[in-house]
Protein backbone atom coordinates (compact mmCIF):
# COMPACT_ATOMS: atom_id res chain seq x y z
CA UNK A 1 0.00 0.00 0.00
CA UNK A 2 1.01 3.80 -0.43
CA UNK A 3 0.16 6.84 0.89
CA UNK A 4 0.82 10.00 -0.94
CA UNK A 5 -0.32 13.42 -0.20
CA UNK A 6 -1.37 15.93 -3.90
CA UNK A 7 -3.00 18.80 -4.62
CA UNK A 8 -2.56 18.91 -8.33
CA UNK A 9 -2.65 15.57 -10.89
CA UNK A 10 0.64 15.84 -13.25
CA UNK A 11 2.72 14.91 -10.25
CA UNK A 12 0.56 11.85 -9.29
CA UNK A 13 0.13 10.96 -12.77
CA UNK A 14 4.21 10.26 -13.10
CA UNK A 15 3.94 8.58 -9.18
CA UNK A 16 1.65 6.31 -10.77
CA UNK A 17 3.30 4.93 -14.12
CA UNK A 18 6.35 3.59 -11.53
CA UNK A 19 3.94 0.94 -9.50
CA UNK A 20 1.60 -1.92 -10.58
CA UNK A 21 -2.24 -0.79 -11.24
CA UNK A 22 -3.38 -3.92 -8.24
CA UNK A 23 -1.36 -1.81 -5.93
CA UNK A 24 -3.68 0.11 -3.48
CA UNK A 25 -2.68 3.95 -3.14
CA UNK A 26 -4.70 6.15 -0.23
CA UNK A 27 -4.79 9.97 -1.98
CA UNK A 28 -4.44 12.60 1.12
CA UNK A 29 -5.67 16.01 -0.84
CA UNK A 30 -8.04 19.17 -0.19
CA UNK A 31 -11.53 19.35 -0.91
CA UNK A 32 -11.01 21.91 -3.99
CA UNK A 33 -8.18 19.43 -5.52
CA UNK A 34 -10.19 15.77 -5.00
CA UNK A 35 -11.98 15.83 -8.51
CA UNK A 36 -8.89 16.56 -10.41
CA UNK A 37 -7.26 14.51 -8.71
CA UNK A 38 -9.66 11.99 -9.31
CA UNK A 39 -10.60 12.37 -13.06
CA UNK A 40 -6.68 11.29 -13.90
CA UNK A 41 -5.67 8.66 -11.73
CA UNK A 42 -7.16 6.44 -13.90
CA UNK A 43 -7.95 2.44 -13.23
CA UNK A 44 -6.35 1.64 -9.96
CA UNK A 45 -6.84 0.59 -6.31
CA UNK A 46 -7.36 4.58 -5.19
CA UNK A 47 -8.95 5.70 -2.05
CA UNK A 48 -9.08 9.40 -1.37
CA UNK A 49 -8.70 11.51 2.13
CA UNK A 50 -10.31 14.75 1.90
CA UNK A 51 -8.26 17.22 4.46
CA UNK A 52 -8.58 17.70 7.43
CA UNK A 53 -8.83 14.82 9.15
CA UNK A 54 -9.10 12.79 12.72
CA UNK A 55 -6.76 9.93 13.90
CA UNK A 56 -9.76 7.46 13.30
CA UNK A 57 -10.83 8.50 10.29
CA UNK A 58 -7.04 7.72 8.71
CA UNK A 59 -6.93 4.16 10.24
CA UNK A 60 -10.38 3.99 8.68
CA UNK A 61 -9.21 5.22 5.07
CA UNK A 62 -6.08 2.98 5.45
CA UNK A 63 -7.97 -0.48 6.51
CA UNK A 64 -10.71 0.43 3.79
CA UNK A 65 -7.48 0.79 1.58
CA UNK A 66 -6.00 -2.66 2.58
CA UNK A 67 -9.15 -4.19 2.34
CA UNK A 68 -10.05 -3.42 -1.52
CA UNK A 69 -6.15 -4.34 -2.43
CA UNK A 70 -6.55 -8.01 -0.76
CA UNK A 71 -10.10 -8.42 -2.52
CA UNK A 72 -8.32 -7.68 -6.07
CA UNK A 73 -5.64 -10.17 -5.41
CA UNK A 74 -7.70 -12.82 -4.15
CA UNK A 75 -9.97 -11.83 -7.60
CA UNK A 76 -6.61 -12.15 -9.34
CA UNK A 77 -4.77 -14.97 -8.20
CA UNK A 78 -8.06 -16.97 -7.93
CA UNK A 79 -8.38 -16.26 -12.00
CA UNK A 80 -4.94 -17.07 -12.05
CA UNK A 81 -5.33 -20.46 -10.49
CA UNK A 82 -8.47 -21.21 -12.40
CA UNK A 83 -6.56 -21.29 -16.02
CA UNK A 84 -3.97 -23.04 -14.30
CA UNK A 85 -6.38 -26.23 -13.39
CA UNK A 86 -7.81 -26.02 -17.04
CA UNK A 87 -4.22 -26.06 -18.56
CA UNK A 88 -3.34 -28.67 -16.21
CA UNK A 89 -5.84 -30.99 -17.79
CA UNK A 90 -4.71 -30.35 -21.39
CA UNK A 91 -1.34 -31.89 -20.84
CA UNK A 92 -0.40 -34.51 -22.93
CA UNK A 93 3.72 -34.06 -23.84
CA UNK A 94 6.32 -32.52 -22.73
CA UNK A 95 5.87 -30.11 -25.16
CA UNK A 96 2.53 -28.86 -23.46
CA UNK A 97 4.31 -29.75 -19.86
CA UNK A 98 6.59 -27.20 -20.65
CA UNK A 99 3.99 -24.59 -21.91
CA UNK A 100 2.81 -25.26 -18.84
CA UNK A 101 5.58 -24.42 -16.62
CA UNK A 102 6.18 -21.30 -18.69
CA UNK A 103 2.82 -20.23 -18.14
CA UNK A 104 3.62 -21.25 -13.99
CA UNK A 105 6.47 -18.96 -14.00
CA UNK A 106 4.89 -15.81 -15.66
CA UNK A 107 1.75 -16.03 -13.17
CA UNK A 108 3.87 -16.36 -10.08
CA UNK A 109 6.27 -13.30 -11.21
CA UNK A 110 2.94 -11.68 -11.38
CA UNK A 111 0.86 -12.73 -8.23
CA UNK A 112 4.03 -12.14 -6.46
CA UNK A 113 5.36 -8.83 -7.93
CA UNK A 114 8.95 -10.88 -8.24
CA UNK A 115 11.79 -9.24 -10.20
CA UNK A 116 12.62 -12.84 -11.48
CA UNK A 117 11.54 -16.83 -11.09
CA UNK A 118 12.55 -19.93 -11.96
CA UNK A 119 11.01 -23.69 -12.26
CA UNK A 120 14.19 -25.97 -12.16
CA UNK A 121 13.85 -29.49 -12.65
CA UNK A 122 16.35 -31.95 -11.35
CA UNK A 123 18.37 -34.16 -13.85
CA UNK A 124 17.67 -38.05 -13.20
CA UNK A 125 21.81 -38.80 -13.93
CA UNK A 126 23.41 -36.01 -12.99
CA UNK A 127 21.16 -34.67 -9.56
CA UNK A 128 21.77 -31.01 -10.68
CA UNK A 129 18.87 -28.55 -11.06
CA UNK A 130 18.31 -27.56 -14.66
CA UNK A 131 15.66 -24.32 -15.37
CA UNK A 132 12.99 -25.44 -17.39
CA UNK A 133 11.29 -21.98 -17.30
CA UNK A 134 12.07 -18.44 -16.24
CA UNK A 135 10.65 -15.03 -16.29
CA UNK A 136 12.45 -11.76 -16.11
CA UNK A 137 16.01 -11.57 -16.82
CA UNK A 138 18.42 -13.78 -14.86
CA UNK A 139 21.94 -12.44 -13.54
CA UNK A 140 25.02 -14.57 -13.39
CA UNK A 141 25.54 -12.91 -9.72
CA UNK A 142 22.73 -14.79 -8.61
CA UNK A 143 23.15 -18.47 -9.23
CA UNK A 144 25.22 -19.28 -6.17
CA UNK A 145 22.12 -18.05 -3.97
CA UNK A 146 19.52 -19.75 -6.40
CA UNK A 147 21.81 -23.01 -6.09
CA UNK A 148 21.82 -22.44 -1.73
CA UNK A 149 18.10 -22.15 -1.76
CA UNK A 150 17.73 -25.35 -3.89
CA UNK A 151 19.79 -27.27 -2.02
CA UNK A 152 17.76 -27.01 1.07
CA UNK A 153 14.94 -28.46 -0.02
CA UNK A 154 12.20 -27.33 1.89
CA UNK A 155 10.10 -24.01 1.52
CA UNK A 156 12.46 -20.82 2.44
CA UNK A 157 11.87 -16.93 2.64
CA UNK A 158 14.55 -14.70 3.41
CA UNK A 159 14.84 -10.81 3.75
CA UNK A 160 16.04 -8.04 5.60
CA UNK A 161 13.82 -8.75 8.30
CA UNK A 162 15.00 -12.87 8.78
CA UNK A 163 17.23 -13.60 11.60
CA UNK A 164 18.60 -16.91 10.96
CA UNK A 165 20.46 -17.90 7.46
CA UNK A 166 23.28 -14.83 7.58
CA UNK A 167 25.13 -17.23 4.56
CA UNK A 168 22.22 -16.38 2.41
CA UNK A 169 22.31 -13.02 4.05
CA UNK A 170 25.94 -12.26 2.82
CA UNK A 171 25.79 -14.20 -0.54
CA UNK A 172 22.29 -11.66 -0.92
CA UNK A 173 24.06 -8.66 -0.19
CA UNK A 174 27.15 -9.04 -2.53
CA UNK A 175 24.28 -10.13 -5.35
CA UNK A 176 22.44 -6.70 -5.51
CA UNK A 177 18.90 -9.34 -3.98
CA UNK A 178 16.72 -7.97 -1.38
CA UNK A 179 14.58 -11.07 -0.79
CA UNK A 180 14.48 -14.53 -2.22
CA UNK A 181 11.57 -17.09 -1.84
CA UNK A 182 12.33 -20.83 -3.04
CA UNK A 183 9.44 -23.56 -3.04
CA UNK A 184 10.64 -27.25 -3.74
CA UNK A 185 8.59 -29.10 -5.97
CA UNK A 186 8.13 -33.01 -4.89
CA UNK A 187 6.34 -35.72 -6.02
CA UNK A 188 5.89 -38.81 -2.65
CA UNK A 189 8.53 -37.15 -0.48
CA UNK A 190 11.25 -37.08 -2.67
CA UNK A 191 12.38 -33.43 -3.88
CA UNK A 192 12.46 -33.34 -7.69
CA UNK A 193 12.77 -29.50 -8.24
CA UNK A 194 12.63 -26.14 -7.33
CA UNK A 195 10.67 -22.50 -7.87
CA UNK A 196 13.07 -19.58 -7.17
CA UNK A 197 11.52 -15.87 -6.68
CA UNK A 198 13.86 -13.61 -6.32
CA UNK A 199 13.09 -9.41 -5.54
CA UNK A 200 16.19 -6.48 -6.29
CA UNK A 201 14.21 -3.72 -5.31
CA UNK A 202 15.48 -1.45 -1.86
CA UNK A 203 13.15 -3.15 0.88
CA UNK A 204 11.17 -5.27 -1.45
CA UNK A 205 9.46 -7.94 0.46
CA UNK A 206 7.95 -11.08 -0.18
CA UNK A 207 4.71 -11.53 1.93
CA UNK A 208 3.22 -14.73 3.43
CA UNK A 209 0.09 -14.74 1.17
CA UNK A 210 2.99 -14.31 -1.90
CA UNK A 211 4.14 -17.84 -0.01
CA UNK A 212 1.08 -19.25 -0.06
CA UNK A 213 0.63 -18.52 -3.51
CA UNK A 214 3.63 -19.54 -4.89
CA UNK A 215 3.11 -23.15 -2.93
CA UNK A 216 0.09 -23.70 -4.78
CA UNK A 217 1.46 -22.92 -8.62
CA UNK A 218 4.31 -25.14 -7.07
CA UNK A 219 1.53 -28.31 -6.22
CA UNK A 220 0.46 -27.75 -9.80
CA UNK A 221 3.54 -27.85 -11.45
CA UNK A 222 4.56 -31.11 -8.91
CA UNK A 223 1.71 -32.92 -10.28
CA UNK A 224 2.35 -32.02 -13.75
CA UNK A 225 5.64 -33.10 -13.76
CA UNK A 226 4.43 -36.73 -12.14
CA UNK A 227 1.89 -36.68 -14.56
CA UNK A 228 4.49 -35.92 -17.32
CA UNK A 229 6.97 -38.74 -16.00
CA UNK A 230 4.12 -41.18 -15.77
CA UNK A 231 2.91 -40.81 -19.54
CA UNK A 232 7.32 -41.19 -20.17
CA UNK A 233 7.32 -44.40 -18.74
CA UNK A 234 3.68 -45.95 -20.34
CA UNK A 235 5.10 -44.88 -23.66
CA UNK A 236 8.49 -46.18 -23.23
CA UNK A 237 6.32 -49.27 -21.72
CA UNK A 238 4.17 -49.68 -24.85
CA UNK A 239 6.72 -49.30 -26.98
CA UNK A 240 9.13 -51.95 -25.33
CA UNK A 241 5.66 -54.52 -25.30
CA UNK A 242 5.52 -53.92 -28.78
CA UNK A 243 9.10 -54.42 -29.33
CA UNK A 244 8.78 -57.79 -27.26
CA UNK A 245 5.71 -58.79 -29.45
CA UNK A 246 8.09 -58.36 -32.84
CA UNK A 247 10.92 -60.50 -30.97
CA UNK A 248 8.23 -63.10 -30.01
CA UNK A 249 6.75 -63.24 -33.89
CA UNK A 250 9.77 -63.32 -34.98
CA UNK A 251 11.41 -65.73 -32.43
CA UNK A 252 8.02 -68.26 -33.79
CA UNK A 253 8.86 -67.97 -37.26
CA UNK A 254 12.23 -69.26 -36.33
CA UNK A 255 10.76 -71.92 -34.56
CA UNK A 256 9.06 -72.58 -37.59
CA UNK A 257 12.17 -72.54 -39.85
CA UNK A 258 14.08 -74.22 -37.59
CA UNK A 259 12.18 -77.36 -37.17
CA UNK A 260 11.61 -77.51 -40.97
CA UNK A 261 14.95 -77.30 -41.14
CA UNK A 262 15.56 -80.10 -38.79
CA UNK A 263 12.98 -82.23 -40.33
CA UNK A 264 14.46 -81.64 -44.20
CA UNK A 265 18.01 -82.43 -43.12
CA UNK A 266 18.03 -84.66 -41.07
CA UNK A 267 14.80 -87.09 -41.01
CA UNK A 268 14.08 -86.54 -44.74
CA UNK A 269 17.58 -86.83 -46.11
CA UNK A 270 17.49 -90.39 -44.10
CA UNK A 271 13.71 -91.38 -45.71
CA UNK A 272 15.60 -90.67 -48.54
CA UNK A 273 18.38 -92.93 -48.28
CA UNK A 274 16.23 -95.68 -46.22
CA UNK A 275 14.15 -96.04 -49.57
CA UNK A 276 17.15 -96.49 -52.27
CA UNK A 277 18.40 -98.66 -49.48
CA UNK A 278 15.04 -100.93 -50.33
CA UNK A 279 15.19 -100.64 -54.07
CA UNK A 280 19.11 -101.93 -53.82
CA UNK A 281 17.23 -104.88 -51.75
CA UNK A 282 15.33 -105.95 -54.24
CA UNK A 283 18.31 -106.15 -56.80
CA UNK A 284 20.20 -108.55 -53.81
CA UNK A 285 17.15 -110.96 -54.07
CA UNK A 286 16.71 -111.51 -57.39
CA UNK A 287 20.84 -112.19 -57.37
CA UNK A 288 19.97 -114.55 -54.06
CA UNK A 289 22.70 -112.50 -52.54
CA UNK A 290 21.67 -113.12 -48.50
CA UNK A 291 24.12 -112.05 -46.95
CA UNK A 292 24.31 -108.82 -48.44
CA UNK A 293 20.89 -108.37 -48.13
CA UNK A 294 20.50 -108.96 -44.41
CA UNK A 295 23.18 -106.26 -43.67
CA UNK A 296 21.06 -103.71 -45.91
CA UNK A 297 18.05 -104.28 -44.31
CA UNK A 298 19.98 -104.05 -40.74
CA UNK A 299 21.30 -100.61 -42.05
CA UNK A 300 17.33 -100.03 -42.98
CA UNK A 301 16.28 -100.85 -39.58
CA UNK A 302 18.54 -98.39 -37.53
CA UNK A 303 17.97 -95.49 -40.09
CA UNK A 304 14.30 -96.19 -39.64
CA UNK A 305 14.67 -96.67 -35.95
CA UNK A 306 16.93 -93.18 -36.19
CA UNK A 307 14.15 -90.86 -37.82
CA UNK A 308 11.49 -92.50 -35.64
CA UNK A 309 13.84 -91.08 -32.67
CA UNK A 310 14.07 -87.42 -34.10
CA UNK A 311 10.29 -87.63 -35.19
CA UNK A 312 9.54 -88.00 -31.70
CA UNK A 313 11.63 -85.54 -29.88
CA UNK A 314 10.86 -82.58 -32.33
CA UNK A 315 7.23 -83.54 -31.85
CA UNK A 316 8.32 -83.26 -27.91
CA UNK A 317 10.00 -80.47 -28.46
CA UNK A 318 6.98 -78.69 -29.55
CA UNK A 319 4.65 -79.22 -26.89
CA UNK A 320 4.48 -77.50 -23.66
CA UNK A 321 7.00 -77.39 -21.36
CA UNK A 322 6.89 -79.79 -18.67
CA UNK A 323 7.97 -76.57 -16.38
CA UNK A 324 5.14 -76.14 -14.04
CA UNK A 325 4.38 -79.85 -13.49
CA UNK A 326 8.62 -80.52 -12.57
CA UNK A 327 10.08 -77.59 -11.99
CA UNK A 328 13.02 -75.99 -14.30
CA UNK A 329 16.03 -78.48 -12.73
CA UNK A 330 13.79 -81.83 -13.13
CA UNK A 331 12.30 -80.57 -16.79
CA UNK A 332 16.58 -80.07 -17.76
CA UNK A 333 17.17 -83.30 -16.31
CA UNK A 334 14.87 -85.03 -18.41
CA UNK A 335 16.19 -83.02 -21.33
CA UNK A 336 19.90 -84.36 -20.40
CA UNK A 337 18.35 -88.17 -20.36
CA UNK A 338 18.52 -87.68 -24.41
CA UNK A 339 22.21 -87.78 -24.16
CA UNK A 340 22.23 -90.91 -22.76
CA UNK A 341 20.19 -92.82 -25.63
CA UNK A 342 23.47 -91.75 -27.58
CA UNK A 343 26.34 -93.00 -25.54
CA UNK A 344 26.67 -89.79 -23.93
CA UNK A 345 27.79 -89.62 -19.90
CA UNK A 346 25.63 -85.91 -18.62
CA UNK A 347 26.66 -84.96 -15.06
CA UNK A 348 24.22 -81.71 -13.66
CA UNK A 349 25.30 -79.42 -10.50
CA UNK A 350 22.83 -77.21 -8.59
CA UNK A 351 24.92 -74.87 -6.56
CA UNK A 352 22.99 -73.29 -3.71
CA UNK A 353 19.44 -72.40 -3.83
CA UNK A 354 18.24 -71.06 -6.74
CA UNK A 355 15.32 -68.01 -6.63
CA UNK A 356 11.62 -68.29 -7.85
CA UNK A 357 11.81 -67.28 -11.44
CA UNK A 358 9.10 -66.14 -13.71
CA UNK A 359 8.03 -68.09 -16.58
CA UNK A 360 10.02 -66.19 -18.80
CA UNK A 361 12.79 -66.99 -17.33
CA UNK A 362 12.24 -70.66 -16.70
CA UNK A 363 11.25 -71.07 -20.44
CA UNK A 364 14.07 -68.98 -21.68
CA UNK A 365 16.48 -71.00 -19.79
CA UNK A 366 15.24 -73.82 -20.99
CA UNK A 367 14.83 -73.83 -24.41
CA UNK A 368 18.44 -72.43 -24.47
CA UNK A 369 19.81 -75.66 -22.74
CA UNK A 370 17.77 -77.98 -24.96
CA UNK A 371 19.14 -76.28 -27.81
CA UNK A 372 22.78 -76.53 -26.90
CA UNK A 373 21.93 -79.94 -25.54
CA UNK A 374 20.55 -80.67 -29.37
CA UNK A 375 23.56 -79.38 -30.74
CA UNK A 376 25.49 -81.37 -28.56
CA UNK A 377 24.13 -84.82 -29.41
CA UNK A 378 23.47 -84.09 -33.38
CA UNK A 379 27.49 -82.26 -33.89
CA UNK A 380 29.89 -82.73 -31.01
CA UNK A 381 30.49 -86.73 -30.69
CA UNK A 382 31.34 -85.98 -26.81
CA UNK A 383 31.48 -88.08 -24.67
CA UNK A 384 30.47 -86.54 -21.25
CA UNK A 385 28.62 -83.17 -20.57
CA UNK A 386 28.00 -81.20 -17.85
CA UNK A 387 25.42 -78.95 -17.06
CA UNK A 388 25.65 -76.60 -14.53
CA UNK A 389 23.53 -73.77 -12.69
CA UNK A 390 24.17 -71.66 -10.19
CA UNK A 391 22.77 -68.21 -8.51
CA UNK A 392 25.33 -65.43 -7.78
CA UNK A 393 24.62 -61.67 -6.83
CA UNK A 394 21.26 -61.76 -8.41
CA UNK A 395 22.21 -62.86 -11.44
CA UNK A 396 21.55 -66.66 -12.56
CA UNK A 397 24.14 -69.01 -14.41
CA UNK A 398 23.93 -71.69 -16.51
CA UNK A 399 26.93 -73.14 -18.04
CA UNK A 400 26.48 -76.22 -20.78
CA UNK A 401 29.95 -78.04 -21.79
CA UNK A 402 31.47 -80.96 -23.47
CA UNK A 403 34.57 -82.57 -24.43
CA UNK A 404 33.53 -82.70 -28.19
CA UNK A 405 35.54 -81.92 -31.38
CA UNK A 406 34.53 -78.82 -30.60
CA UNK A 407 34.05 -75.93 -33.47
CA UNK A 408 35.08 -72.24 -34.33
CA UNK A 409 31.70 -70.37 -33.43
CA UNK A 410 32.42 -67.22 -35.76
CA UNK A 411 32.86 -69.88 -38.63
CA UNK A 412 29.47 -71.06 -37.97
CA UNK A 413 27.70 -67.76 -37.43
CA UNK A 414 29.25 -66.03 -40.86
CA UNK A 415 28.18 -69.34 -42.92
CA UNK A 416 25.36 -70.21 -44.46
CA UNK A 417 24.57 -73.23 -43.17
CA UNK A 418 21.16 -72.34 -42.10
CA UNK A 419 20.04 -74.52 -39.30
CA UNK A 420 23.38 -74.38 -37.24
CA UNK A 421 23.74 -70.24 -37.61
CA UNK A 422 19.88 -69.66 -37.02
CA UNK A 423 20.22 -72.18 -33.43
CA UNK A 424 23.55 -69.78 -32.26
CA UNK A 425 21.56 -66.61 -33.16
CA UNK A 426 18.25 -67.85 -31.64
CA UNK A 427 20.19 -68.74 -28.32
CA UNK A 428 21.28 -64.87 -27.99
CA UNK A 429 18.32 -63.47 -29.31
CA UNK A 430 16.51 -65.11 -26.45
CA UNK A 431 19.34 -64.45 -23.68
CA UNK A 432 18.85 -60.92 -24.62
CA UNK A 433 15.19 -60.40 -24.30
CA UNK A 434 15.48 -61.02 -20.34
CA UNK A 435 18.52 -58.86 -20.62
CA UNK A 436 21.04 -61.22 -20.22
CA UNK A 437 23.82 -62.35 -21.90
CA UNK A 438 25.00 -65.71 -23.84
CA UNK A 439 28.90 -66.65 -24.72
CA UNK A 440 29.75 -69.77 -26.69
CA UNK A 441 33.64 -70.79 -25.99
CA UNK A 442 34.67 -73.42 -28.62
CA UNK A 443 38.01 -74.85 -30.43
CA UNK A 444 38.38 -77.56 -32.69
CA UNK A 445 39.22 -80.46 -30.84
CA UNK A 446 39.38 -79.19 -27.75
CA UNK A 447 35.09 -79.10 -26.72
CA UNK A 448 32.81 -76.38 -26.45
CA UNK A 449 30.97 -74.38 -23.22
CA UNK A 450 28.16 -72.20 -23.61
CA UNK A 451 27.40 -69.70 -20.67
CA UNK A 452 24.16 -67.92 -20.19
CA UNK A 453 22.97 -65.30 -17.55
CA UNK A 454 20.27 -63.07 -16.67
CA UNK A 455 19.13 -61.08 -13.74
CA UNK A 456 16.46 -62.61 -11.76
CA UNK A 457 13.02 -60.50 -11.93
CA UNK A 458 12.87 -61.89 -8.31
CA UNK A 459 14.89 -63.08 -5.33
CA UNK A 460 12.63 -64.82 -2.92
CA UNK A 461 14.74 -68.56 -2.65
CA UNK A 462 13.26 -71.68 -2.76
CA UNK A 463 15.98 -74.74 -2.22
CA UNK A 464 16.14 -76.82 -5.34
CA UNK A 465 17.98 -80.15 -5.05
CA UNK A 466 18.54 -82.62 -8.33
Amino acid sequence: MLVVRAEEPEPLNMLFKQFFPEMGVLIITTEGAVSRIAECSGAGIHSFLVQPFSLRKFKGAVAQTLDRTRSVEEGLRSKILTTLEQANRLLASEAEASQFFKLIVEMSATGTRADYVSLAVKDEVTGKFVINAEQGEFKPAWETVCQELMAIGEPILVDGTTENHSHLHRLMTEAGISSVLCIPLAIKGDVIGAMNHIKVSDRAQFASSDVNFASILAWWSSIALENVQLLSRAQKQRLHVEELLHELSLAQENERRRVAIQIHDGVAQWMVGASYSIKACSTLISKSKLAELKLELYNIEKTLQRSVKELRRAIANLRPLPLEEMGLVEALRRAAEGLGEEGMRYHIEVDGELPKLSFAEETTTYWIVQEVLTNIRNHSKASDVYLRIQFSDALVLVEVSDNGQGFNPDEVLSSAVPLEHMGLLGMQERARLLGGNLTITSTPGQGTAVGFSFPVSSRVAMKTTV
